[in-house]
């Protein structure tokens, strides 16, 4: 059966600017650790002042003897680089380049003496972890509430994360590429007026769980306040690789390589052009793998012990047993997050499919299952089929169940998992939320909401009448988003606007808040399909 992908952004120099005008644009040069950067000054689409640079290197380009290797640190420059166009996405399929890793940062104001910095939020973008590049969220309705917006390209695909289980490319370059960026931000946002101390990451999909993948790491410790991780998880079963060395010597097999060992490996993938690697990857997958409808064939893994390594167990280990990062944290999925897995073309909107499916239900549904080994996740598919569909054949009627499903398993799951676990481990708060908004012009079928429409409303909404319901939500949505990074907590004080309190999420108080039109209270979201996997998986 072919797989469907998932697709799913030391000393502080402050900032000395100068407006010019230079055929009525106004530019604004600022000076960070690295050297002079000159931006512009814009308007957001409410009007008000954004002073914007983008295309910023945070690193050398990875490229030559860098290819697969971890990011080094921008070197120092003279004199003034423009920052008025976004850089290069970073190499996928059908278009960018290795030279890739670059930031952008859009502020509200300028930082003069005495003035109080402000919260910064830093954007990780999604897209399965090969595709997908920061420009294609606009930063306005963020920089509208006051905060600094800060959003970066991170290596994809097999050129960041090839892991061969050893210290040659012991893996995971893309989420070294984020901390790389985090550690830019730590070291100049103050120049564009963000508060160092004051950094909120979020993302959504592959970028949630980086997000998720942040607050496990060490590596990561300090270099964020707060974090927000929209509909992924380091749980979820297309967010971690447990063979990501055996798929890159199948996918290099399948290139040509004959060698023997790790080193003539890297050897043999520095030969080939980028844009290869980034093609025809699912011959990287196992027998069991191809079965998955719903894999990242290349994603984060455990890397072997050494210094600097990211992450060296799997996530759930890491989760179960408290070991990560204590921070405030906020998560959730939109209702019905693999809805389009049942319509249109979709391997399981057609009768053929449905076939396939119900027949070869074991093998599809048990290689994404978390468990150790395929007797067990063989056996863990029959309980999911028990509980689902009380065991019966499925059938195209069953197409809601199966994309409830689909959505529990890839999606869901992990992020309770998540949300429960930090709110019994941790002393910070825990937000929790479901967006359920169907009434909008984005929202394609009636059953529910897809992936990503919750991040079109808060990224791509320009259009939208600014008194309809889908607008006013965006409203609320980012003004949460942003009290959050402000204030640990989306809703500090009620208003006109924001009309529900949003509780932490606590055992006692399984609370979640539905993001529709008007925003509604929730408790125990989904409980009893999740006490169903969390019973099923460690």
């Amino acid at each position: 059966m072919k797989c469907i992908t998932v697709l799913f952004v030391s000393t502080i120099v402050l900032s000395c600017f100068s407006p010019c005008f230079i055929n009525a644009q106004e530019y604004v040069t600022v000076s960070i650790q690295e050297g002079d950067v000159r931006g512009q000054v814009e308007s957001t689409r409410t009007n008000k002042t954004m002073y914007s640079f983008r295309g910023i290197a945070y690193a050398e380009p990875p490229v030559g003897d860098l290819r697969f290797q971890p990011p080094v640190r921008k070197a120092a420059w003279t004199g003034v680089r423009d920052a008025l166009e976004f850089g290069s996405a970073c190499t996928q399929a059908t278009y960018g380049s290795e030279d890739c890793l670059y930031l952008n940062v859009f502020t509200p104001a300028m930082p003069t003496q005495g003035d109080a910095l402000k919260a910064v939020m830093v954007w990780i973008h999604g897209g399965c972890f090969t595709a997908g590049k920061a420009n294609l969220y606009k930063p306005h309705y963020f920089v509208d509430n006051d905060v600094v917006f800060v959003s970066m390209n991170y290596r994809l695909g097999l050129l960041g994360f090839l892991s061969t289980g050893d210290e040659v490319v012991p893996g995971n370059m893309a989420l070294k590429d984020q901390v790389e960026a985090l550690r830019w931000v730590q070291r100049n946002v103050a120049a564009f007026g963000g508060d160092p101390e004051r950094v909120t990451i979020f993302g959504q999909s592959a970028g949630g769980a980086s997000i998720h993948y942040h607050v496990l790491s060490p590596l990561s410790k300090g270099l964020y306040k707060n974090a927000i991780a929209m509909s992924g998880s380091a749980l979820s079963p297309w967010g971690f690789s447990r063979n990501a060395t055996d798929r890159a010597i199948r996918f290099a097999q399948h290139l040509g390589f004959s060698g023997q060992n790790t080193t003539e490996l890297v050897d043999f993938l520095k030969t080939m052009d980028a844009r290869t690697l980034a093609n025809d990857i699912y011959y990287a997958l196992s027998e069991e793998d191809s079965q998955s409808i719903g894999t990242c064939v290349w994603a984060p893994s455990a890397e072997p012990e050494h210094e600097a390594a990211f992450i060296t167990e799997e996530p759930w280990r890491l989760v179960a047993e408290g070991r990560y990062n204590r921070v405030p944290f906020m998560s959730g999925v939109t209702d019905l997050e693999l809805v389009n897995n049942i319509h249109g073309n979709a391997t399981l909107a057609t009768e053929e499919g449905i076939r396939h499916f119900n027949e070869n239900f074991e093998a599809i549904i048990g290689c994404d299952l978390r468990l150790p080994t395929r007797a067990e996740r063989l056996n863990g598919a029959r309980a999911v089929k028990q509980f689902y569909y009380n065991g019966s054949d499925i059938t195209v009627q069953d197409n809601f169940t199966t994309a409830l499903l689909d959505s529990h398993m890839f999606f869901v799951e992990g992020v309770d998992a998540v949300v429960r676990n930090m709110a019994n481990y941790s002393s910070e708060p825990v937000y929790y939320y479901e967006f359920t908004y169907n009434d909008g012009p984005f929202n394609r079928y009636p059953e529910g909401v897809g992936h990503a429409i919750d991040i079109v409303y808060m990224f791509l909404s320009f259009w939208l009448d600014p008194t309809s319901d889908g607008a006013i939500l965006r409203d609320q949505m980012t003004a949460m988003w942003t009290n959050f990074a402000k204030y640990d907590n989306p809703t500090p004080e009620l208003n006109s606007m924001l009309t529900q309190k949003w509780e932490a999420y606590n055992e006692s108080l399984p609370f979640y808040m539905e993001l529709t039109s008007p925003l509604k209270p929730g408790m125990r979201l989904y409980e009893p399909y999740m006490n169903f996997w969390h019973s099923l998986l460690p």
